[in-house]
């Protein structure tokens, strides 16, 4: 039996998109070469609520999430060109802004 090399990647997900997926924390097999761009069909295919949540629908803004590989920021254009591997741990946040009175 030949079965296709898979890599394990855990996801970490920041509030709302917590609440849309159903968990603080995943943990999902892919194709060894997948992509950011592949991880995040995945997760729109398996958990229904995600895409919509991803792109802000909620929020009321466009594209509020930002990702992190290990954590490094990748942007959207850089999504289907960022290779992911064994052991990867992506995490999925709104960033906080914060202004501080002096």
């Amino acid at each position: 039996m030949n079965a296709r090399p898979t890599i394990e990647v855990t996801i970490r997900f920041g509030e709302p998109l917590r609440k849309a997926v159903g968990a603080r924390r995943v943990t999902l097999h892919l194709p060894e070469k997948a992509t950011l761009a592949d991880l995040l069909t995945r997760l729109a295919a398996t958990y229904p609520g995600f895409e919509a949540a991803f792109r802000g629908d909620d929020l009321g803004r466009a594209n509020p999430y930002v990702v992190f590989l290990n954590g490094r920021p990748v942007t959207g254009p850089n999504f289907p060109h960022t290779s992911l591997h064994q052991g990867d741990v992506v995490h999925i946040v709104v960033p906080v802004v914060g202004g501080g009175h002096g």
